[in-house]
């Protein structure tokens, strides 16, 4: 079978190579070019390679392809190879086709930055990083290319290092995803000392692709103990990676990058690199139901926290963070209910509206000159015609709406949890988990709505805009904006819409954002049987069943009021945001107070503790010590120095003295 993998790896590692070592030199269009131009080649040959698995039969969809052997040692051997099954092709799909429309985006958006060469690098090495994750075909290279992604994101975030605020959350985001690191680094240790082998193999029964392999094993003679702990450290960096809690502290901070880094990173591709984890080890956590279970209950409760503190957000972008972290949590629900599929497929239309919002949300810090409060904005309808529609093309499809692609995909998650429940009398858990899920749509409805009608209707409520600051992200710059006058008729006046590079992309993902379910509806669920014999597990429930249209109903109701409530309280000249001395407001404002506990019980003891071995041990005992030594040390010398006065007579009585001592001792001891 056609395997084009390795060249789909190889161009965006050499877009970074050529535009990191000679960008400085090149003209902008130069940079924009290749570094854009190699995505689009590595997305063709993605097409390319998944239409010919389409082509070919199931029991030969999967081609392993080996470069070299990386090393060989005992009974341990690994080869440097890339798989390319159905998995893999969705994920490289969406890795290079939504990466290439972002890339397009930020020649638009970050036009006037200075560093514009050494952002289109970092971002190529992002694409890399992540081609390589989702193709490797072994358990060592998907850690090489999750500590790659990891670093990618580090130097994304922290791309504006003038600034301390996206320096701490560079760092933030570095420290929290090393502890799913070094998860993903034990499970790696148990999966050879119980396997002998951190090969994949053939994720089904049904195209074995090497003997062995990790995932075609039978785990009938390994003790449900191992397995257990082998997938609650996957799942520790699955919730690293991907903001679950507790792990999740990270993902709102990050926001300190270019906006369209949090259209890539944090909403289309990155963030989702846990659900891949999770779905591409299917078959072990099948086995070990124990924390599948775990999964639900994070998940559902990861949902509804981010959604509860999204609905009281003032910053745009922020607003959008806590809706990734929550409709992450959707997709380990449908994993937790062994649906791996519609996991991947939630995955999939999330990565075409998410990256859609947080554009829109870009075209409007734009336009507004780097604000991002939204109780300064107000009546932008009018000004960005097109961000608008495509903020609601968006917006409908987060919220679940029929016809938009949330809607297959979240519907499919919730019927999943559902049938769970009322199978075998149902557990309570699960009735718990879809409530949480009904829950989350409900608040999923309202926060998208608050945003729009913040945003777009009504009358503007911000400063005015000048020529000098309309189309400029002051984020990195800080750039002051006049102060509206009563005389002035319109403060908005000055700005625009989107530029033809930016408009494009969003375009695309405005379609897609309509449509881009159709290939999960009940009717022709085409990706769940596309995935289905790799990942196992179930499929979504079918349209005959009356759970399928109770489940419809339900969350179609339920996303309505959510948008009802919505326009009763933002759709008015001044939107009625909530008094921030409410508690439960504040509450919610300080996120469930998780960030304070984690100051008070890890960052202030950390710190307490590095004071008292600042000065206790390095500054008593290290420093002091050899402030001592150096001090007795001087204290001899100048004894030495003493003795050597220059003067015969002087050095004579000294010898005389200790020759009389030598024959005196040895008078006392002949």
């Amino acid at each position: 079978m056609l395997n084009l993998t390795p060249l789909i790896l190889l161009l965006p590692l050499l877009g970074f190579v050529v535009v990191g070592l000679f960008g400085r030199a090149l003209p902008k269009a130069a940079i924009s070019i290749i570094a854009c131009g190699v995505v689009f080649a590595s997305f063709v040959l993605a097409v390319a390679d998944f239409l010919a698995m389409t082509g070919t039969p199931v029991a030969a969809r999967a081609s392993d392809t080996p470069l070299w052997n990386w090393v060989s040692s005992g009974t341990l051997h690994i080869d440097f190879s890339l798989l390319n099954d159905p998995l893999s092709a969705v994920m490289l799909l969406i890795v290079t086709g939504v990466g290439f429309l972002i890339h397009v985006y930020a020649i638009g958006y970050m036009a006037d930055d200075a560093s514009y060469w050494r952002f289109f690098a970092f971002l190529n090495f992002f694409e890399f990083a992540m081609i390589l994750l989702v193709a490797s075909d072994n358990f060592l290279f998907l850690l090489i290319g999750w500590g790659l992604v990891g670093l990618a994101s580090y130097l994304l975030i922290g791309f504006w290092y003038t600034r301390p605020s996206a320096v701490a959350a560079a760092r933030k985001a570095f420290v929290v995803n090393v502890i799913g690191d070094f998860g993903l680094l034990l499970a790696i240790f148990l999966l050879f000392r119980t396997f002998g082998t951190l090969a994949f193999g053939a994720t089904s029964r049904s195209y074995p692709i090497s003997a062995g392999g990790v995932l075609h094993s039978s785990y009938a003679g390994i003790a449900p103990g191992i397995l257990t702990a082998i997938t609650l450290l996957l799942f520790l960096a699955a919730a690293a990676k991907s903001a679950q809690l507790p792990l999740h502290v990270w993902l709102p901070d990050a926001m300190e990058g270019p906006t369209p880094v949090s259209a890539l990173i944090h909403a289309a591709t990155m963030v989702t690199a846990g659900v891949y984890l999770v779905a591409r080890a299917a078959p072990l956590f099948l086995a070990a139901p124990d924390t599948l279970g775990i999964i639900g209950g994070v998940a559902g409760l990861t949902a509804f926290f981010a959604a509860t503190v999204a609905c009281v957000q003032t910053d745009i972008k922020r607003v959008l963070a806590y809706s990734t972290i929550s409709q992450l949590a959707y997709m380990f629900m449908a994993e937790s209910a062994t649906g791996f599929t519609t996991g991947i497929f939630h995955l999939t239309t999330h990565a075409y509206f998410k990256a859609l919002l947080f554009m829109c949300a870009g075209a409007v810090i734009h336009a507004l000159g780097g604000e991002q409060d939204m109780r300064k904005m107000g009546g932008l309808y009018r000004k960005l015609p097109f961000t608008f529609w495509c903020f609601v093309a968006s917006g409908l499809a987060l919220a679940a709406i029929f016809p938009f692609a949330g809607f297959w995909s979240k519907d499919a998650i919730l019927g999943i949890i559902l049938a769970r429940a009322t199978a075998n009398g149902g557990i309570l858990g699960w009735w718990i988990l879809y409530l949480a899920g009904l829950l989350t749509a409900a608040l999923t409805g309202f926060y998208t709505f608050r945003l729009i009608f913040a945003v777009f209707s009504g009358t503007y409520r911000g400063p005015e805009i000048t020529p000098a600051h309309a189309g400029t992200d002051t984020s990195a710059h800080q750039i002051a904006v006049e102060p509206a006058h009563a005389g002035r008729r319109d403060p908005l006046a000055h700005i625009h819409d989107v530029g033809l590079a930016m408009a494009i992309p969003m375009g695309i993902l405005a379609i897609l954002s309509v449509v881009g379910g159709l290939y999960g509806t009940p009717l022709k669920d085409a990706i769940g049987e596309f995935l289905l014999p790799v990942t196992g597990g179930v499929g979504a429930v079918q349209p005959s069943s009356a759970l399928f249209a109770i489940n419809v109903a339900a969350g179609l109701v339920v996303a309505l009021i959510g948008i009802g409530v919505a326009w009763r309280y933002y759709y008015r000249r001044e939107p009625a945001f909530a008094h921030r001395d409410n508690p439960l407001v504040v509450f919610l404002d300080r996120r469930w107070l998780i960030d304070d506990l984690y100051d008070r019980a890890i960052v202030r003891p950390i710190i307490w503790v590095g004071g008292v071995l600042r000065r206790g041990v390095e500054g008593v005992t290290l420093d002091g010590g050899t402030r001592g030594v150096a001090s007795v040390a001087g204290w001899i010398s100048m004894g030495l120095r003493a003795l050597q006065t220059g003067y015969a007579r002087n050095y004579a009585l000294a010898i005389f003295l200790g020759a009389a001592l030598i024959v005196l001792y040895y008078v006392i001891h002949p």
